[in-house]
């Protein structure tokens, strides 16, 4: 029988029985699971009739690992590497985005020697883009990618917060009930974003990915339409 130094069952249970009492929370991680199935569903449902296609199918299955790894996490009490993992998800759906719009670029991303993709397609270089093409001038996507990677990806004084219940920092993971709604709100807007990205993608296709594309858009609009003017402001797309 194998045998671990951690066992994080009785922080999920904590966590579970939060979000269970709290209905914003059930709604954030209904949005989360809408999320999580459009993505495991749409590819293999889509055609994957050139390499521009089986690039886009690749991300999209990124952003699943990502998103579900990110919710484990949270779960778990690790917080810091949570918002780690919401940081991936943010850039490569910032990058799928532009592909969306920008077909051309997809096939120079994926075709490029790996020099040239790197300065072309640098994080920073497709948030501009982006926000060119929006008429953004506020750099929203840039303070989002900040404030990840301020307390998620990259070690900062800011950072240790999440690594510190009431100011003391603490080795391992750990429940509470302020940090976990605070990410389960962070993740539901990401994550739910990333596969509106996706399902944009996929609306070229039919069938099969288009049951799975209107039940998705169904379960984003009412989430989007209770939530999105209260919580966090920078979803990309308004």
């Amino acid at each position: 029988m194998l045998d671990y130094l951690l066992d994080e069952t009785p922080i999920v249970a904590q966590h579970d029985a939060i979000i269970a009492a709290n209905v914003d929370l059930r709604d954030h991680l209904s949005m989360i699971n809408a999320a999580l199935d459009c993505l495991s569903r749409l590819p293999e449902a889509l055609r994957e009739r050139d390499s521009d296609e089986l690039t886009m199918l690749r991300l999209s299955i990124r952003c699943f690992n990502s998103g579900a790894a990110a919710l484990r996490l949270l779960r778990c009490g690790y917080f810091q590497p949570c918002l780690t993992m919401v940081r991936d998800l943010i850039e490569v759906y910032f990058l799928m985005d532009l592909f969306n719009r920008d077909r051309d670029s997809l096939t120079r991303w994926h075709s490029s020697p790996e020099k040239v993709r790197k300065r072309d397609f640098k994080p920073v270089k497709v948030r501009e883009r982006l926000d060119a093409l929006d008429g953004y001038k506020d750099q929203r996507r840039a303070k989002a990618y900040a404030l990840l990677s301020t307390y998620g990806a990259h070690p900062s004084p800011d950072g240790f917060s999440l690594i510190s219940p009431d100011n003391l920092t603490q080795i391992g993971p750990f429940p509470d009930q302020t940090r976990l709604r605070a990410l389960l709100e962070e993740l539901a807007q990401h994550l739910a974003y990333a596969a509106d990205v996706v399902v944009t993608f996929a609306q070229e296709d039919s069938g099969a990915v288009a049951a799975v594309a209107v039940r998705y858009r169904q379960a984003l609009n009412h989430w989007r339409k209770r939530y999105l003017p209260t919580e966090q402001s920078h979803w990309p797309g308004n």
